[in-house]
């Protein structure tokens, strides 16, 4: 019988990334944990991270190219899946137009290696503009903000949650997402631990999140409103004589106090 192994990686299955640790006795795999050492995830794992078992696992799992036929599913090989969905493209934009076709990349694409270097190939060889993924559902706000204030969509501000003695959510749910774009795995822990060192958390929000019914204060907000509820917020630190820029007074251009 072989010896059980100990492998460590990282969970893929979000930008959490929380480390793992995963037993197995050769291809079998005995127990997915996090891992305690783990200097980002110290440990915490979620439903996803275990499920990875499942995915490898699961009897329905596709393991090669199917064709829907009118007897049902009959399995094909890879040339004759790729020349077959080739064929079908052209003849779809040859009729319709190069947008008659439309892109979606789920959320680990963004964990792949090999989809982050050859996908953007292959989208640009497809011409079509229509584009969506799981960032077009949830956070291309951050990337566009990003872009103007920084000069790149991916250079997105990361708040220093282990040792602020302030946080400030505007429609975020972390205890949900494990704060998705700011990447804080267990935040229920952090938030703990925030809080037990005399911090607080304000949410701003519409709804009653699972984060607003942990957080130290919760200021309704109307829908669609933040850009106001921001440019207020400016307001009042400008009128109050508040502003103190710091380190980051040579970067600012055009604020007239």
């Amino acid at each position: 019988m072989q010896a059980i192994q100990t492998h460590y990686r990282t969970c893929n299955i979000c930008e959490a990334m929380c480390g793992i640790e995963i037993e197995h006795r050769g291809e079998e795999i005995l127990s997915i944990k996090g891992d305690k050492k783990d200097p980002l995830s110290q440990g915490h794992i979620c439903p996803k991270a275990v499920a990875l078992q499942d995915f490898y696992k699961d009897p329905d799992r596709l393991r090669t190219p199917l064709q829907k036929t009118d007897d049902g599913w009959k399995t094909i090989s890879w040339d004759e899946a790729i020349t077959t969905v080739v064929a079908k493209f052209k003849q779809i934009q040859t009729q319709y137009g190069k947008d008659a076709l439309g892109t979606y990349l789920g959320n680990p694409n963004a964990h792949n290696l090999g989809n982050s270097v050859f996908m953007p190939f292959l989208i640009k060889a497809l011409g079509t503009k229509n584009r969506f993924s799981a960032s077009s559902v949830d956070q291309l706000p951050h990337h566009v903000a990003s872009n103007f204030m920084f000069g790149h969509g991916l250079l997105i501000p990361i708040p220093d949650i282990d040792r602020t003695s302030f946080m400030l959510v505007i429609g975020g749910n972390p205890m949900v997402s494990n704060g998705s774009m700011m990447t804080v795995p267990n935040f229920p822990k952090r938030l703990k631990a925030l809080q037990e060192r005399g911090g607080k958390m304000v949410i701003i929000d519409p709804r009653r999140t699972e984060t607003a019914k942990r957080a130290d204060a919760h200021y309704f907000i109307k829908p669609e409103t933040d850009a106001l509820f921001l440019a207020a917020l400016i307001q009042v630190v400008i009128a109050e004589d508040a502003v103190n820029l710091g380190h980051l007074e040579e970067h600012i251009k055009g604020l007239e106090i």
